[in-house]
């Protein structure tokens, strides 16, 4: 019965192929590679594959009605490069242990975890919410006690983007089922944001405020990518040439998540440009405060993804005590 179910799905593999267009099938898709090896026995049943578009990546439970808009909490917008497959492991491993020998090969690959779960750990409605259901819900409509998720991040991967993964495992007959989605961030471009040490200055005369387009982190998190530093380094410089100037350093994000998060986050990342300026050029920390306002105070709408890059900034405003 085993060899007749993979004959049809091999089948039914083939006639996706033949589907697809002539550039896929040519081997021109955007698809992401996997970045690991998958155990023998495995079969692609679909792939999805896009140059650009938003994936909804799940890093937190999924406690509420309504899936990926009712729980945009627990989600992280990654928008770029997304591959989407569906497989089908012919294993002898529970989904727990294959869940496991994938988190570590990921692992070894350069991926850092960012939310795992197994069963009722991944949250009341995760089930309906999952990348799995919502790509093949006819094979990851097992228990949601059976099914385990992992989502993992790689840092500077392709042309210093970031690597998602999202892994689903579900029992489905005698196979497991895998949904296993990469997602690729698209890096920002740095040249034509630079700002010196002199334009700040006029901004900061005539607005009262000066917008920084040129600092980096990696999504959802505060540390602070090498190709910051030409405008930090301007930054000290602004410093250096006005003894007298004090600065507020405010962290601004775009709407993508819960408030009290960006708020944490744009906190962390103000920190951080604080810590940099004083670490890595000496500047007194009594002219410098840190502050963070989410996004409090956007610059463009947050409906689309050009406002949201607008939104995603560090202000510098003149701070007298």
């Amino acid at each position: 019965a085993r060899k007749d179910i993979l004959f049809v799905l091999i089948g039914m593999a083939l006639t996706i192929v033949a589907a697809m267009p002539a550039s896929a099938a040519a081997g021109k898709q955007p698809a992401l590679d996997l970045p690991i090896d998958m155990p023998t026995g495995t079969k692609t049943l679909a792939l999805q594959a896009s140059p650009k578009q938003s994936y909804a990546l799940i890093v937190d439970r999924i406690v509420q009605l309504g899936g990926i808009r009712g729980n945009i909490s627990a989600v992280r917008t990654i928008e770029g490069p997304v591959a989407r497959r569906t497989l089908l492991v012919d294993s002898t491993e529970t989904a727990k242990a294959l869940d496991a020998t994938i988190g570590q090969r990921l692992a070894e690959a350069g991926f850092e975890p960012l939310f795992t779960c197994r069963g009722a750990a991944c949250g009341p409605h995760f089930r309906e919410a999952s990348p799995g259901y919502r790509a093949a819900p006819s094979h990851f409509d097992a228990a949601a006690d059976d099914q385990t998720y992992r989502a993992m991040r790689r840092s500077g991967a392709g042309a210093g983007a970031d690597e998602y993964a999202a892994v689903q495992i579900a029992p489905d007959g005698p196979l497991l089922a895998v949904q296993f989605d990469l997602a690729r961030s698209e890096p920002r471009r740095v040249a034509a944001i630079s700002v010196t040490a002199a334009q700040m200055a006029r901004q900061l005369k005539d607005k009262g405020r000066v917008a920084l387009y040129g600092i980096f982190f990696d999504t959802d998190s505060a540390r602070i990518k090498p190709e910051s530093r030409s405008t930090i380094k301007e930054i000290s410089r602004l410093l250096s040439d006005k003894p007298e100037l004090r600065l507020l350093v405010v962290g601004h994000t775009d709407n993508r998540g819960s408030f009290a998060y960006n708020l944490k986050l744009s906190e962390r990342r103000a920190n951080a440009v604080v810590d940099a300026l004083v670490s890595d050029y000496g500047v007194d920390p009594s002219r410098l405060k840190p502050l963070g306002v989410g996004y409090a105070a956007p610059r463009a709408t947050n409906a689309n993804s050009a406002g949201r890059a607008k939104n995603r900034r560090v202000e510098l405003v003149p701070w007298t005590r």
